[in-house]
């Protein structure tokens, strides 16, 4: 059993008083249904699941859209072939191909407030807004899931203790020790080949076979692209393909129409973008000024890049993954920093508890002569953080040091192949006059496989 974060959040979901109504979401095989499952044997209060997949029994959509609690309640003990128990939990899965579903769950939940109703769904933003389903406010909690994280991936292997505790436990000042930070860095690189999808993790931990890996890469996208001709046809349905193998290829890329299909119309390329978001396999980070906080108080949303859901399904798409181990080695293994922004973004962007909605966001000024570009922003203390990413160990930060610059932010951090460290940064930037000014901050310069260590990291160095 591969142990997920998340189940400590779902666990006391579980144990609470009056819970509502939990709404799992996310891309489809992320493992929404396994951690459902697992629950009983972890909360160990001998509660079963009932569980009910919608897309098996389409149906019931009939009987959820009388919003008669006791009928539907019937068909669905029926069609389980069970009856709970107080305590227990129903289960209802694939939500999305019954959308009135969740509708009709308060009904449910008000009518048997003894039972714990769970709901997962992989297209619920798809679902919800062809059939104009409004959600029961109030009434649902919601917890967002994405691929393990590179954390999570060491504990699946069983023989990384020391090293989780070290990354756990390491502050400024402390050293790191080099064989520790050589064997994280050599883990890492499996990690971006095969990602976090919990059956491609699962498959490599019990065989070590790249090759077994990338069959079930194959057949993850192969459902994905399956979805897509239940949402579009003809011309609509090519371009959302175009998108889908667009963005593996140029992750990181600011989205521009006419360079992901140049022969259609903005808005059709726009809508199929925002079809896939909704899906959950590809995400944007948005631009926002970064004047303050919070970021999204001063986004352009027509301005964004994009990413793909899961690092070794991109490596697998952009032929990475094939490559052999002596490459991997290598400085241009990492693909000139796709892969190496690809995990770190989407580490970002479920590194926040997992009721808190997904969202990333970076800042980009355009100009003949002084554009500049910084990977990420995110908030730390009362205070904007820059953050980069470099694949191999050195590289520009004019970039990062004009943000700090403009904007008067004390710290930045940067993540490359180097052991973590903090540093003082004091240099002098050209003006645009013919001068130069003073920028000086604190650096916190991290190995990418700390990445899940920035909000504590942070903090410290940020306090409120």
């Amino acid at each position: 059993m591969i142990y997920r974060d998340v189940l400590l959040q779902i666990e006391a979901w579980q144990r609470s008083v009056e819970p509502k109504i939990l709404v799992l979401r996310g891309a489809r095989q992320v493992g929404k249904t396994t951690a459902v499952s697992q629950l009983p044997s972890l909360a160990g209060r001998g509660a079963k699941v009932l569980q009910v997949n919608l897309e098996e029994h389409p149906e019931l959509e009939r009987s959820f859209a009388t919003n008669d609690a006791e009928r539907i309640l019937e068909e669905l003990f029926f069609t389980a072939g069970a009856v709970p128990a107080g305590g227990d939990i129903v289960f209802l899965d694939e939500v999305q191909a019954a959308p009135s579903a969740l509708q009709a769950m308060r009904y449910l939940r008000e009518h048997r407030p003894d039972l714990r109703f769970v709901a997962a769904g992989s297209l619920l933003e798809v679902a919800l807004g062809r059939r104009n389903i409004s959600m029961p406010v109030g009434r649902m909690e919601y917890l967002f899931m994405g691929p393990l994280t590179y954390r999570e991936f060491l504990g699946a292997q069983g023989s990384f203790d020391m090293e989780r505790e070290l990354m756990r436990s390491w502050i400024p000042g402390k050293p790191f020790p080099q064989a520790a930070h050589g064997k994280l860095l050599s883990v890492l690189r499996k990690y971006l080949i095969v990602g976090g999808m919990p059956e491609a993790v699962a498959r490599f931990v019990a065989t070590g076979d790249s090759m077994e890996v990338g069959r079930v890469h194959a057949s993850i996208l192969n459902t994905y692209r399956d979805d897509f001709v239940k949402y579009a046809s003809g011309e609509d349905l090519l371009l959302l393909r175009r998108v889908f193998d667009w963005v593996p290829a140029r992750g990181g890329d600011k989205a521009v129409y006419t360079k992901i299909a140049a022969d259609r119309r903005a808005a059709a390329v726009r809508t199929a973008i925002e079809l896939l978001c909704d899906a959950r396999v590809i995400f944007p980070a948005v631009h926002s000024a970064g004047n303050g906080l919070p970021l999204s108080s001063e986004v352009r949303p027509s301005v964004y890049k994009l990413f793909f859901l899961d690092v070794g399904l991109m490596a697998h798409m952009t032929g990475v993954s094939r490559i052999s181990g002596d490459m991997m080695l290598d400085h241009d293994f990492i693909n000139r920093g796709r892969l190496a922004e690809q995990f770190v973004a989407q580490h970002l962007l479920f590194r926040r508890p997992s009721w808190e909605r997904p969202s990333l966001h970076y800042w980009l000024r355009s100009g003949r002569s002084s554009n500049a570009e910084v990977d990420f922003l995110v908030e730390g203390g009362r205070s904007v953080v820059p953050v980069e990413v470099k694949a191999g160990s050195s590289g520009s930060m004019k970039s990062l040091m004009r943000f700090v610059q403009e904007k008067s932010v004390p710290l930045a951090v940067r993540f490359d192949a180097n052991p973590p460290s903090l540093q003082r940064v004091e240099h002098r930037l050209a003006d645009g006059w013919g001068g130069s000014r003073p920028v000086q901050f604190d650096l916190l310069s991290l190995p990418l496989y700390m990445v899940d260590e920035i909000d504590r990291l942070v903090a410290d160095l940020l306090p409120e």
